[in-house]
């Protein structure tokens, strides 16, 4: 099944996030796809800014392997040429589902010899692609092809209008993946307004959320991940607890199970900073799908 297939047919899609800075190799890359294959309905990989092995190249691997991949693609990294060839390269291996991103700028202390490129804007490039399923003539993507686009989950006001997301929404997005976020109050506030804005009818909304490791762990995605919420109870938890990556993935699967609940909400996908088994672990944990 793909992701595609996974958001029209499920009550509610899960995907897992590879962790491309770990593989190594061909192998590497597989066996962890082989993790996660019994338990997702695709595979997410990220684009990070650190070097890694291209989106590309995994997806191609992924498919062999009979893994869905969802590609992100950063406009931070390449000009609009290179965006382009890129996707058409994915389209050509068979992926059917990619995320677009501006991307967050590298920071000067890590940019020896390396330049942002920010040619062209999220939004362009989204609509470049809703162009090419909607191109009759040259068919170059199905009309079924997933375009993503990210988003951050707050407490909004009650008169909150949701203008990005609309704009993205235009520009063709089908799917949003959300930020991280542990914090269901704040999560069902925002996709209340989601949900009042009509935005659901256009576009499938992902969460995110991590069987964390660790407090260390918890603590760096508060400081280091922009737009993710994780409370302070939740590094509390980890702290006492006496297995702590045990209790991350109980943490996980309770919060799964509740987002599974929140209206508009039709999936989640699931990233770990810690060994890849705890995302199948905290989702049988969840009881929302064997994974065996």
């Amino acid at each position: 099944m793909s992701f595609n297939d996974a958001l029209k047919t499920r009550d509610f899609a899960i995907t897992g996030q590879l962790n491309l800075a770990n593989a190594q190799d061909a192998e590497s890359l597989r066996n962890q796809g082989e993790t996660l294959r019994p338990a997702v309905d695709a595979v997410q990989l990220l684009d990070a800014k650190q070097p890694h092995m291209s989106g590309l190249a995994a997806a191609a691997l992924l498919i062999g392997n009979g893994v869905d991949p969802v590609v992100h693609m950063n406009c931070r990294d390449r000009n609009r040429l290179a965006l382009q060839k890129d996707l058409l390269g994915a389209a050509a291996l068979g992926v059917t589902s990619v995320v677009i991103a501006r991307g967050a700028k590298i920071p000067k202390s890590a940019r020896v010899g390396v330049r942002n490129v920010f040619d062209t804007p999220a939004l362009e490039f989204m609509a470049y692609i809703q162009g090419l399923k909607q191109d009759e003539d040259e068919k170059r993507l199905s009309p079924e092809f997933q375009i993503g686009a990210n988003a951050e989950m707050f407490g909004p006001e009650p008169d909150w209008v949701p203008k990005n997301l609309i704009r993205k929404c235009d520009a063709g997005a089908n799917f949003v993946q959300l930020q991280i976020c542990f914090d269901m109050d704040v999560a069902r506030r925002y996709m209340a307004r989601i949900v009042a804005a009509k935005l659901t009818h256009r576009a499938s909304f992902v969460m995110a959320l991590s069987p964390l490791p660790s407090a260390q762990a918890a603590r760096w995605i508060q400081a280091n991940v922009k737009g993710a919420l994780v409370p302070d109870a939740i590094v509390r938890r980890l702290e006492q607890a006496s297995d702590p990556e045990s209790e991350g993935i109980d943490i996980c699967a309770a919060l799964l199970r509740e987002a599974a609940t929140i209206p508009g909400v039709s999936g989640a996908n699931l990233l770990t900073l810690g060994n890849l088994d705890t995302i199948p672990a905290a989702i049988e944990a969840s009881g929302l799908r064997r994974c065996a």
